[in-house]
């Protein structure tokens, strides 16, 4: 059980009550608990060490549920509520565009799964419902889609969290085991937990306890957090290669043909007189193309770029902002609240960019050398434009335009759209491209190779967006551009605890063969404000 593995649990709850027509204080009760718990980045025994109502927005009565759902490893109450509804029910929430009150509907209208509302869809019943419509019907046919093609997935964070505990587990109980498929090659999502112990199938299979289910040859396999687990069991001698072997992808290590038996991936390489390829360097579209010689690494990274504070959206103040990323070695950070379109997210006024700018120049007065950058996540407008001015973008030193709504447009126009955001001279930063929501939403569809060949162009910097649930933009792509483009890496931070997210980022930049000097990042703050405008 995780911290965030809670959180959801508390979502759930929340969702089902309001589905069964529960609302008022309990259900909000519940969803503060779940936003405090995704929140919290620290270990789950700390936080029953000091109790879960050090959190804000977590009283003592649910701290003491909490605290006895981590006991008991079970949560009667919502155990109750899934068992009031068909199982499929839970699934719906999953759709982009689907919150209680239409799940709700939906289920009273006798839909109560992704299959059954794909149908409907279909067929045209969604539209007939009050308060949908032929456009909704049409977005959720997509949507659901998209859903139920995704509906055996995890994001990669949840994936090596999961996979992290049990490796802990399996060592406490004396077998040695490393993580190896899709988690180890840190793809975005996964379908599956693979490991390789070095150990009998007898020993992993009573080291997993409730986790297993059979044994099949060497290998063990089981179920994690819903996901199938296999357990590859190797001796001393050849652990190098079903290492290799199961950490793929299949395709690569075809490719590497016969694999001889050795102890260590190292020794395998050697032995096929081939250059050591690290796993994020292992997929399909990497086959042909060298190991780069030096990809990006946190050491690279000077400073923090996209993140929010109290200002707008987030959860801490720009000092608490400033002051954890000097804690953590970086010499500056750009700080990019919500511009005034976004007023879901707090979006700043004009009024509220002259309070933040006297309060950076204060705290850069005293934090120096440490640099606060005077930065906005403007959104795109749907005609391209920006979201201020030009005598206003003109005072900000850093830029950044993202996607946050209309992401449906046609791709013809999406494509304009984007074209013309990145024409403007005080467009620094192309933020999270798509907008995509990993597992979630689909992204915006544009011609990208038009887009990012213009962005090169006009050496407009495009951001690998570090939340696990964006990796936007696809390191595929940025892959395609490594030698044109210059890249950011953006945790898009809310509170402290979110810049552990670049991990995430500096991920999809070595899958991407991203050397050092094509991440501004790396670049020391006048560089910054040298390409100002």
């Amino acid at each position: 059980m995780t911290p965030k593995a809670l959180a959801r649990l508390l979502g759930e709850t929340a969702d089902l009550m309001e589905v069964l027509g529960e609302g008022g204080f309990r259900v909000n009760a519940y969803r503060k608990a779940a936003r405090a718990l995704e929140r919290y980045e620290g270990e789950l025994s700390e936080l029953l060490a000091a109790g879960f109502d050090t959190l804000p927005g977590i009283g003592k009565g649910l701290a003491a549920a909490l605290a006895e759902i981590v006991a008991s490893g079970e949560f009667g109450y919502l155990e109750e509520l899934r068992g009031q509804v068909p199982p499929g029910v839970v699934e719906l929430f999953m759709v982009q565009g689907l919150g209680p009150k239409r799940v709700r509907a939906l289920w009273q209208a006798g839909i109560d799964s992704l299959e059954e509302l794909v149908r409907a869809a279909e067929e045209g019943r969604i539209a007939a419902m009050p308060g949908f419509g032929k456009k909704s019907e049409q977005a959720l046919l997509e949507a659901a889609r998209f859903a139920l093609a995704n509906l055996r997935r995890v994001h990669l964070s949840t994936g090596l969290e999961a996979a992290r505990l049990l490796l802990a587990d399996l060592e406490a109980a004396g077998v040695y085991a490393a993580l190896a498929g899709s988690l180890r090659r840190r793809l975005e999502t996964a379908g599956n937990v693979d490991l390789v112990a070095r150990a009998a199938p007898e020993a992993v299979l009573s080291a997993l306890g409730e986790h297993a289910q059979e044994v099949r040859g060497n290998v063990v396999h089981g179920r994690l957090e819903g996901l199938p687990l296999r357990v590859f069991c190797a001796g001393a001698r050849e652990f190098g290669t079903v290492l290799l072997r199961a950490t793929g992808s299949e395709a690569w290590v075809r490719a590497l043909g016969e694999l001889p038996p050795a102890a260590s991936e190292a020794e395998v390489f050697a032995a096929l007189g081939r250059v050591p390829a690290p796993p994020t360097w292992r997929e399909p579209e990497h086959l042909g193309l060298a190991p780069p010689a030096r990809t990006v690494e946190r050491a690279d990274l000077l400073g923090m770029v996209h993140l929010h504070t109290a200002y707008s959206d987030g959860a801490a103040s720009l000092r608490a902002m400033a002051e954890a990323a000097i804690a953590e070695g970086y010499r500056y950070m750009v700080v990019t609240d919500h511009s005034q379109t976004a007023a879901y997210a707090g979006g700043l006024t004009p009024a509220d960019l002259e309070r933040q700018w006297a309060e950076i120049d204060a705290l850069n007065a005293e934090l120096a050398p440490f640099r606060i950058l005077k930065g906005i996540e403007s959104d795109i407008l749907p005609d391209g434009s920006l979201d201020y001015p030009d005598e206003v973008l003109a005072r900000f030193e850093v830029v950044l335009g993202s996607l946050h709504a209309h992401l449906t447009l046609a791709p013809e126009r999406q494509t304009e759209r984007l074209l013309r955001a990145l024409e403007n001279p005080y467009l620094t930063v192309l933020a999270h491209p798509t907008g995509r929501l990993l597992l979630r939403r689909r992204g915006a569809e544009a011609d990208w190779e038009r887009v990012l060949a213009r962005a090169a162009e006009l050496g407009k910097i495009v951001e690998i967006n570090a939340n696990p649930w964006r990796l936007d933009l696809d390191w595929r792509r940025a892959l395609a551009y490594r030698e044109a483009l210059t890249f950011s890496i953006g945790p898009d931070a809310h509170a402290p605890e979110g810049y552990a997210d670049v991990t995430y980022g500096l991920w999809m930049a070595q899958k991407a063969g991203l050397p050092p000097e094509r991440v501004a990042n790396t670049w020391p703050v006048e560089r910054w404000l040298e390409r100002r405008f």
